[in-house]
């Protein structure tokens, strides 16, 4: 239903062309779209990941797109550079999250051919075969299965035959997951993955570039690679000392096998109540020229004042479609969330704090 209804706002903005009156106050000066996977798209009737991927000929039309359009495709450092100055002309940066094989096989020549740069940002447990990409085990045990029983926390077992009931299971216990502590989200999915048959270590070797794939990619003209933590874990939730951890030991992984430090860096999940303010000090503390959001919106002069913390646009699998795209870079669809996110920021800020509130 949610889907439903916002592209149903998108369709009627593109429709009324309301978007292109609101666009001068709303588009700011450009964009950074979000990707992961880019493939041909998956016949299974189940596929809960849909919206993790687009495929290559709506990435090379949007390209295409882009050129038509005059919207000029930059660097991460590019982006800053123009927001700083003030500079004229539409820009988008284009980043693909996570460090699946299909960016080098599959996105790299479509980059290549349309002669654009791109950012990868790699969660290096996946390279180093060391991590659970807990949304893909979820959907294989689902998949191959006619029932699942989930432990770890509000136990349930949830039948699975029919395409409805795999996607209602998946959205559970996606739920059940997102609830567990960082820290113990692992080891509850490699239970899960054991006793439904998921070899976690073939699905991630499947999906994800090795070392020598990353340095292939990254020997690339066109191509940054950044930081994404070890393991993906939402920084926000955990301690100060594991974050700094996980952005520290991402980005030494990827020094030492690649022969340079990152200096851009996107959150995993990257949403209010995934990040926040500390997350934001601790990029910039750690040297990070930028670090990216998944919370949507477009960027301005003002958003050069806070690097750390820049927000980006999904180029979303559910919405393959240029006019979808034309319509989110106007930056119509987030004008009325970011006022009341601002609006509630001030009520917030007016109210005195509570006898027992503490400071830290």
């Amino acid at each position: 239903m949610k889907r439903a209804v916002q592209k149903a706002v998108l369709r009627t903005l593109g429709a009324t062309r309301l978007h292109r009156l609101l666009a001068p106050f709303t588009a700011g000066q450009g964009a950074i779209l979000t990707m992961h996977r880019v493939r041909p798209a998956p016949t299974a009737a189940f596929r809960p990941n849909a919206h993790l991927e687009i495929t290559p000929e709506f990435l090379d039309h949007q390209l295409g797109w882009f050129r038509t359009k005059g919207v000029d495709v930059v660097t991460l450092d590019e982006a800053l550079a123009r927001l700083a100055s003030s500079a004229s002309g539409r820009f988008v940066v284009l980043t693909l999250d996570d460090g699946y094989r299909d960016n080098l096989e599959i996105a790299l020549p479509l980059f290549e051919r349309h002669r654009v740069p791109f950012t990868v940002f790699v969660a290096t447990g996946y390279p180093d075969r060391d991590a659970n990409p807990w949304w893909m085990t979820l959907e294989a045990a689902i998949a191959r299965s006619g029932r699942v029983a989930w432990t770890a926390s509000e136990p349930v077992t949830l039948p699975t035959v029919t395409t409805e009931e795999k996607q209602n299971a998946f959205n559970t216990l996606a739920a059940r997951v997102e609830s567990l502590p960082e820290d113990t989200q692992r080891a509850a999915m490699d239970d899960f993955a054991v006793r439904h048959g998921v070899d976690v270590a073939a699905l991630v070797a499947d999906a994800f570039m090795h070392w020598d794939e990353v340095r292939t990619l990254a020997a690339s003209p066109l191509a940054t690679i950044g930081g994404h933590t070890v393991n993906h874990p939402a920084l926000g939730r955990l301690s100060d000392r594991r974050a700094r951890e996980e952005v520290v030991s991402g980005a030494d992984r990827l020094e030492e096998e690649l022969g340079r430090r990152p200096r851009h860096f996107a959150y995993p999940y990257g949403y209010p109540g995934k990040i926040g303010e500390r997350d934001y000090r601790l990029l910039a503390e750690l040297g990070f020229v930028t670090a990216v959001r998944t919370t949507p919106g477009t960027l301005t002069a003002v958003s050069a004042a806070t690097p750390t913390a820049l927000p980006r646009i999904s180029l979303n699998g559910y919405f393959q479609e240029p006019r979808y795209t034309d319509v989110l870079l106007s930056g119509a669809p987030f004008a009325a969330s970011a006022l009341k996110r601002r609006l509630s920021g001030s009520r917030r800020a007016s109210r005195p704090a509570p006898a027992s509130a503490s400071s830290g």
